[in-house]
């Protein structure tokens, strides 16, 4: 029985979302967990540091729902049957 491409489609879109969460989670929490004191201080001359620390995280998780999230739906939703999808690349363990 022959696969048809739009699950080949959503196969590639879900495997990419797989492959890029944990760097992208990693980023995220090693950034906001060093960021978090700026964020929630109220000290002498966290006037300056919140809003910056605030921006930063909120990037941050913008960043994993817009990469995780939508980039993968928006491609399922935009491409077509006859695209072609590039060649798998070998796994390598490192």
């Amino acid at each position: 029985m022959e696969v048809s491409t739009e699950e080949h489609i959503v196969e590639a879109a879900v495997e990419g979302a797989v492959l890029r969460l944990r760097p992208i989670m990693m980023t995220m929490l090693v950034a906001t967990l060093g960021l978090l004191p700026a964020a929630l201080s109220h000290a002498i001359g966290s006037d300056s540091q919140r809003p910056f620390a605030i921006v930063i995280v909120g990037g941050l998780i913008a960043n994993l729902v817009i990469g995780v999230f939508l980039l993968p739906t928006l491609y399922v939703w935009v491409a077509r049957e006859h695209d072609v999808l590039p060649a798998a690349e070998a796994n390598e363990d490192f």
